[in-house]
């Protein structure tokens, strides 16, 4: 798909043969945005199953900075919003965002405990999302436009960041007892780097890379600073597999590499066999957003 400014869309749709989309007010709704990817996800809660999913990618012009009207171009996506599901929700992939304990969250004062590490875009809102998992908040920050768009297609929608949800299924879907492992997701402008120690979280934090070497160069520094540099473990997910040069750079550095697994608590249909279980790891887990 082409839109009016010559940007190219690419879509890719798996769904269960069982799925029904006449029967969409028995389903929740969620979508993601990310910089270059748009994922539309329908599940069936009552039987904790994805029944279908489907990605919209660009590669020229970041979703998550685009106008209103730029991101209306995509008919494709606007289909999307048109039936009544039982419930919506948007989550937002990005780096822009901070974590803290509930006890200090204060709605009043969002933007002055978010600009303590990280500069408020212009034209743009800082909100905040807390998941029932580890007494924990979100604070991020999404452009105005971005904001115009979800709300004039999913007015009820509810918005929350993938990090608190990236920390949710890592520790609900791996061994997060062995303090030498380090959970990294690489997206597309960004590397996630999450560590449990005590059962609690005790690192976690995002990075905007470049290139593959900005990539081993925070993995190191944060490995050094929690004192497992020597031996390092590696979950893996995201934009990355095992025969790709990232892959080649890391395995120098750790102990022990392993890509990361689906969430066995969900099913999914037949035709995700053809998706590698690593990859969209954190929008095959929106139903732990409940």
């Amino acid at each position: 798909m082409q839109t009016e400014n010559n940007l190219i869309l690419d879509v890719q749709h798996f769904a269960d043969s069982d799925y029904n989309a006449e029967s969409s007010f028995r389903y929740k709704y969620f979508l993601i945005i990310a910089q270059q990817q748009m994922i539309s996800i329908v599940a069936d809660s009552q039987i904790n199953r994805i029944v279908s999913f489907k990605s919209f990618t660009n590669h020229s012009v970041s979703f998550l900075d685009m106008s209103y009207n730029e991101l209306n171009e995509f008919n494709e996506i606007s289909k999307e919003f048109l039936p009544v599901y039982k419930s919506k929700t948007v989550i937002i992939n990005d780096s822009d965002c901070i974590l803290v304990p509930d006890t200090l969250i204060n709605l009043v004062a969002l933007e002055t405990y978010y600009q303590v590490n990280n500069k408020i875009k212009e034209n743009s809102q800082v909100l905040s999302n807390k998941l029932d998992f580890k007494h924990m908040v979100n604070m991020f920050n999404v452009n105005n436009e971005t904001l115009k768009f979800i709300r004039f297609n999913m007015p009820s929608a509810s918005i929350i960041h993938q990090s608190l949800l990236f920390i949710k299924a890592c520790y609900i879907s791996q061994n997060v007892h062995t303090e030498t492992n380090i959970f990294i997701q690489v997206n597309d402008t960004s590397v996630d780097l999450l560590q449990f120690k005590n059962d609690q979280v005790n690192f976690c934090n995002s990075f905007k890379f470049d290139n593959h070497t900005d990539i081993v160069y925070y993995l190191l520094a944060v490995a050094e600073e929690l004192g497992i540099s020597s031996n390092l473990n590696l979950i893996i997910y995201g934009n990355i597999d095992s025969n790709n040069s990232l892959f080649s750079l890391l395995e120098k550095y750790c102990k022990s590499m392993q890509l990361g697994k689906k969430n066995a608590r969900f099913t999914y249909p037949n035709a995700f066999d053809k998706i590698p279980e690593h990859h969209y790891f954190t929008a095959l887990n929106v139903l732990l957003c409940e």
